[in-house]
């Protein structure tokens, strides 16, 4: 099934663009632009996607991958964060930082 695309406002390309410059100063993060967003890899590794013009499922949300445990079915499943204001920053911030901390681990 193909994922749900919705455009997005000025606000949130702002606000994306806030979080995609901070990811690129983190150790070893390149992004590449993927349907409309953008792909954040930690090496080979990709661990999260932000919007430029569209995102996943709502407008608001950004996407970020978690590595599952050996006992889950889950496996490497998009995780969506509703980033609702310049306020919930520090949070997508929390969330991404441990997607990448993870990355790793998965490679």
């Amino acid at each position: 099934m193909r994922p749900k695309f919705s455009p997005i406002s000025d606000d949130m390309k702002r606000l994306s663009a806030l979080l995609g410059d901070e990811l690129l100063r983190w150790p070893d993060v390149s992004a590449r632009p993927m349907f409309g967003m953008r792909a954040y890899y930690r090496g080979p590794v990709i661990f999260a996607i932000l919007p430029e013009k569209r995102a996943l499922d709502t407008p608001r949300s950004i996407g970020y991958k978690l590595p599952a445990g050996a006992r889950t079915r889950e496996g490497h499943k998009w995780r969506l964060f509703e980033l609702r204001d310049a306020e919930a920053l520090n949070d997508a911030l929390a969330v991404l930082d441990k997607a990448y901390r993870r990355a790793v681990a998965s490679a």
